[in-house]
């Protein structure tokens, strides 16, 4: 699944862009691309920080208030890993947008052959690097979308399952931690590890194993199981070659 959002403060706008998408993810079934679309970038800016980011952002640089761009360097700030399609009406900002790392800057009004080889670039980075995700049934049934490669680690708590984000935690109100491993493994083979009873780790993200327990690249730690040194260092090194070897 591919989460794609549109930013432009104009409604015909947006629905000419969301048309050009759906016509180009037609031949690309597979992509599974879900849309949303905003016409105000701060609103845009407000859902990153209760939904997560997204995979594709087809974003427009003039708009009242906040422009694209702004809104593009604080999503680089934030350290989101959106995929930036710019559209505008004019090529002023095109340095400005390359140096923000953007797929492609399209100026309105563009083609469907402009959009595709747009969107082709974009799909691909993705074919080389496929985003993985997973949903996450929050308090009040709100779901919430997070690629795996942000989960550090994910702690039962009671009849809760709390991951841990690279910069914030979430809250799964409905699985078990085995429901959640056994879909994660599906996703991501082998990434997600126990160290102990009630919680997995992201083995992308341990640092170092210690003998009672895990480093992780943002500093916090982990609770390793007792006598489980040799077996889980074993375990994580065995990872860590298969994933060289991937590579």
């Amino acid at each position: 699944m591919l989460r794609i959002a549109i930013c432009d403060d104009l409604p015909d706008q947006q629905a000419q862009i969301k048309s050009a998408a759906a016509q180009y993810f037609s031949a690309h079934p597979d992509a599974q691309p879900v849309f949303s679309t905003y016409g105000n970038p701060l609103l845009f800016l407000e859902s990153l920080d209760k939904a997560g980011g997204f995979d594709i952002l087809l974003l427009d640089v003039c708009m009242p208030g906040i422009d694209g761009i702004q809104v593009a360097q604080e999503i680089r700030r934030r350290k989101e890993k959106s995929e930036i399609i710019f559209l505008t009406t004019s090529d002023e900002f095109a340095v400005d947008a390359f140096a923000l790392k953007a797929a492609h800057y399209l100026v309105k009004p563009f083609t469907q052959s402009q959009f595709d080889e747009a969107m082709d670039r974009v799909m691909a980075h993705f074919a080389g690097d496929a985003p993985r995700h997973i949903t996450f049934y929050t308090e009040g049934g709100v779901l919430r979308t997070v690629n795996v490669e942000d989960i550090l680690y994910i702690e039962s708590s009671g009849h809760q399952q709390i991951a841990h984000l690279e910069r914030e935690s979430c809250t799964e109100m409905r699985r078990s931690l085995f429901r959640m491993q056994e879909e994660l493994d599906k996703i991501c083979p082998g990434q997600f590890s126990s160290p102990c009873k009630g919680y997995l780790v992201n083995q992308k993200a341990i640092r170092t194993v210690g003998p009672k327990e895990l480093h992780l690249r943002t500093g916090c730690t982990v609770p390793l199981a007792r006598g489980a040194f040799h077996e889980f260092s074993d375990h994580y090194f065995a990872y860590l070659f298969s994933e060289e070897g991937n590579g």
